[in-house]
């Protein structure tokens, strides 16, 4: 179903049209699914005009999120459907997706679903939609951008490698909020160091950071970050080789960062799960969240289902399909995710466990497709209010790689959680830095 609109977007008026519809894909194996997309396409000039693929997470997630809170031309807000000035629908066409099992998405048989949902199968029905989408829809020499939330970031990257072998070019991967999937890297200890910036500014936000650390956030993030490269990395790597007077000295300025108690800190280890600190900044039964860590208990920021669904039925006139978390029950998408990519480990379950993400890491998709594509660039945004990752984390990361492939990657830090565009003032800078990525693509 097709529908013509205008965007308001800050530089003015933009006619549009758009498409909500599914298309058939399969998972690499035998299983049969439709995926449900709503694309957003501003211009007849197919073949010139960027288009970019969107989605958020989970696994299990549709892509309300980025759709209705961020990129799309029509927002969602209490309730409300407004305007999104902040849309990078003038620089590029947008088709955001709904994995198989979200959304309107769904297998062609109960016995075909599980095998959708795993980490590989997703990748391929995903690099299968993709490729059936810009065939049929004359794009296929268009540039193409991959975007993703949390654990979409893997989905982007790995779908980005997946055409790289069947010699489809991708111009840019845009990853929100989950890091770069680069397998399980070597220095683990570095990147649980480097959480302490986050978790510094959390307990600043809280009033709970060690007085002689207070100043404004910006200061806070530098010094936090100063001390766990110089210090708090080395003795994640190595505690045994402090004294016991060193032991303890450190400790205390570990808790102080954080605006914990020395006693909070593991004594053997020196480490505090982020699952721990967000139990114990504020105590007395009290949790932060996990994408926000300025919140106390969980919040919810999908936007509302009642309002998605009048815009689906009403504005788009899309009739078909039931919902899957609005008009039927969430189905067991994330219930049922196999990790295929790379083996669980009891260490690895562990630290899923307490809150360092997946239980199993990643493959490394993005190095590789940044090393098989020399043109394709990545854009990573990160909140440093999220419990799940670390703006100085992933500057370390990217200053690890390969000159040739660090230089290719725009890191963008911003103050928000994980879903850091719900913030107006954050939303105009997000829009603004997807909108420069897009319109800079290249192709080999």
């Amino acid at each position: 179903m097709e529908t013509r609109h205008e965007a308001a977007l800050r530089d003015g008026a933009l006619p549009y049209f758009a498409c909500a519809g599914t298309v058939a894909v399969g998972n690499g194996g035998d299983a049969q699914g439709r995926i449900f997309y709503t694309a957003y396409l501003a211009s007849d000039e197919a073949e010139q005009r960027p288009v970019a693929f969107v989605w958020n997470g989970g696994p299990g997630a549709d892509s309300r999120l980025l759709h209705f809170s961020a990129l799309g031309p029509v927002r969602i807000r209490e309730g409300r459907t407004e305007a999104n000035p902040d849309s990078p629908l003038a620089i590029s066409d947008l088709v955001f997706v709904d994995p198989v099992g979200t959304g309107f998405s769904r297998a062609d048989s109960e016995a075909d679903a599980a095998a959708f949902y795993s980490t590989m199968a997703d990748i391929a029905a995903t690099t299968d939609f993709i490729l059936s989408w810009l065939d049929a829809n004359g794009r296929t020499g268009a540039p193409v951008f991959l975007v993703g939330e949390s654990f979409g970031t893997w989905r982007a990257a790995g779908v980005a490698e997946a055409l790289a072998d069947l010699g489809h070019p991708v111009a840019g991967i845009a990853l929100i909020s989950g890091g770069i999937p680069l397998g399980d890297l070597p220095d683990r200890h570095l990147m649980r160091a480097l959480s302490l910036p986050n978790r510094a500014a959390t307990a600043l936000a809280h009033g709970k950071l060690a007085s002689e650390l207070q100043g404004n956030v910006e200061q806070v993030l530098q010094e936090a970050e100063r001390f766990a490269r110089a210090v708090y990395a080395p003795a994640l790597a190595d505690p045994a080789a402090l004294s016991p007077e060193d032991r303890t000295a450190v400790r205390a300025r570990i808790a102080a960062f954080q605006g914990l108690s020395p006693d909070v800190v593991d004594p053997e280890t020196l480490w505090v799960s982020p699952r721990t600190f967000r139990t114990e900044l504020l105590g007395s039964g009290q949790m932060l969240d996990v994408f926000d860590m300025r919140v106390v208990g969980s919040a919810d920021p999908t936007p509302s289902g009642k309002a998605v669904l009048r815009y689906y039925r009403e504005r788009l006139r899309y009739a078909e399909g039931r919902y899957a978390g609005i008009e039927v029950e969430e189905l067991p998408v994330g219930a049922g995710w196999q990790y295929d990519q790379a083996p669980i480990t009891p260490e690895s379950l562990a630290r899923a466990m307490a809150g360092e993400g997946p239980p199993s890491p990643s493959q490394p998709w993005t190095l590789r497709a940044m090393e098989k594509m020399p043109h394709m660039r990545t854009f990573v945004a990160a909140g440093f209010y999220d419990s799940l990752n670390s703006c100085a984390a992933n500057e370390a990361t990217v200053a690890a790689l390969p000159a040739a492939v660090a230089d290719r990657f725009a890191l963008h830090c911003y103050p928000g959680g994980h879903m850091m565009y719900d913030e107006p003032a954050v939303a105009v800078a997000f829009g603004r830095d997807i909108a420069a990525f897009l319109a800079d693509g290249k192709q080999d």
